[in-house]
């Protein structure tokens, strides 16, 4: 489990406009008339960690009713992880605005009036000055995002030394 302790934009905190989010829709489709219930799930159930989920299965979880969809989520995350603990995790975008990708949900994208202003990728200095600030606040994971596809090759050097920087100092990444 991660928690973002810090979204940070050239080591400022950002703004983030006032964002209205729809009720769970999960909790919607669950209780309709028509949705069969679900049973619950056994502990040794619902502690396997499994990657080879059919669409059948899939769908299955969508009419789950969501408390049960949630316990089941809790007991499989309890068998991996102590449950009374959290990653830390900081998010830096280092370069930001003007994406080629389309993501509906994401401010970065080029493809949409969002008042994001593009920005140069930071320099490593920066990057790294970031993450030991990071780390010195109990960071445990520290997170580059960039509005990019991938890299340039004018770039790729400069991301490398961030991230070998940034794994220098014992964070994940």
């Amino acid at each position: 489990m991660a928690i973002i302790a810090g979204l940070t934009a050239h080591g400022s905190s950002l703004n983030m406009p006032d964002i209205r989010v729809a009720p769970v829709v999960f909790s919607a489709l669950a209780h309709c008339p028509e949705t069969p219930r679900s049973r619950p799930m056994s502990a040794s159930t619902t502690a396997t960690l499994r990657h080879d989920w059919t669409l059948a299965e899939v769908r299955a979880l969508f009419v789950q009713p969501f408390n049960d969809l949630l316990f089941q989520a809790q007991t499989l995350h309890r068998a991996h992880f102590d449950a009374n603990r959290v990653q830390v995790s900081t998010l830096l975008s280092i370069k930001t605005g003007a994406c080629p990708e389309d993501c509906k949900y994401c401010p970065q994208s080029g493809h949409y009036n969002t008042g994001l202003e593009k920005e140069k990728l930071l320099e490593v200095q920066k990057v790294l000055e970031e993450a030991a600030r990071a780390k010195s606040i109990g960071s445990t994971r520290f997170c580059m995002g960039a509005a990019w596809k991938h890299p340039s090759a004018k770039d790729m050097p400069y991301v490398l030394e961030m991230v070998k920087g940034v794994k220098a100092m014992g964070l994940e990444t």
